[in-house]
């Protein structure tokens, strides 16, 4: 229930907020990672549930596997988004941009 909470927390924040950032891809990617991760975590979630996980049976399995699949869902959506924040602060010179985050840098 924790991770359900955060994950649309994080969705809520991505979505609303009015960052100059949220337009790109990476961000947009980030949000979808999560609404994702929320929704197919919740239903099976529920499908775990009310049909039980009694010994060794093919559920175990299917939770494995579900599980490793978000995990690199979110692990993908949190990297292209750290991209894209490690460009703002850093920027790039072959690329030819810019740092934006100047107030940061010691």
């Amino acid at each position: 229930m924790v991770a359900i909470a955060t994950a649309f927390a994080a969705t809520l924040t991505t979505v609303t907020s009015k960052e100059t950032g949220s337009y790109s891809s990476a961000f947009k990617f980030l949000a979808f990672a999560n609404a994702f991760t929320c929704g197919f975590t919740l239903l099976f979630l529920s499908f775990v549930f009310f049909f039980g996980r009694h010994g060794l049976n093919p559920t175990n399995h299917l939770l494995f596997l579900h599980d490793m699949f978000l995990m690199s869902l979110m692990l993908s959506g949190v990297a292209a988004g750290t991209a894209f924040g490690y460009l703002g602060c850093r920027g790039n010179s072959n690329a030819g941009w810019s740092k934006t985050c100047d107030p940061w840098n010691k």
